[in-house]
């Protein structure tokens, strides 16, 4: 039996790339998740969750860095391991079947836009402004019905 799990979060740190012994890609990667919760100060807590991802899932989760938003979806399990000191450590992690991307980006790659909507001009034709024609230099058609 596996449990099935989809979650949404912040990436805490950038994936590490390797390959296994048979070649196969592999990334893994550290992912915070907002949880509610009534007794936490805010009505959040932070869930840490492992994620684990092969082949085409492991290219796309590599295209992330440190910060960004991603979902993902796949089985969960249990990671358990023995510290240097000889406790027991345990931590969830999903191998993850799917991994979408939740960053935005706006067109041409630009992070931030610096469009200023400047007032429009009057008396001439949309965007005439912008080529900085000389002064009675008007190539626009005239618009008599006399012609």
């Amino acid at each position: 039996m596996s449990a099935q799990v989809s979650a949404y979060g912040r990436l805490v740190a950038d994936p590490q790339i390797r390959t296994t012994t048979t070649g196969k890609h592999m990334a893994m990667a550290r992912l915070s998740v907002a949880l509610p919760c009534r007794t936490a100060q805010n009505g959040e807590a932070t869930f840490w969750l492992g994620v684990v991802a092969f082949g085409n899932q492991a290219a796309a989760l590599a295209k992330h860095v440190k910060g960004d938003m991603i979902s993902i979806a796949g089985n969960m399990q249990l990671n358990q391991w023995a510290a240097q000191d000889g406790a027991q450590k345990e931590q969830p992690q999903v191998i993850a079947d799917s991994v979408i991307s939740a960053r935005t980006t706006r067109p041409g790659g630009r992070k931030k836009a610096s469009y200023q909507e400047s007032p429009p001009a009057t008396g001439a034709a949309p965007g005439w402004d912008t080529h900085n024609p000389p002064d009675g230099f008007d190539q626009r058609p005239p618009f008599d019905d006399d012609f």
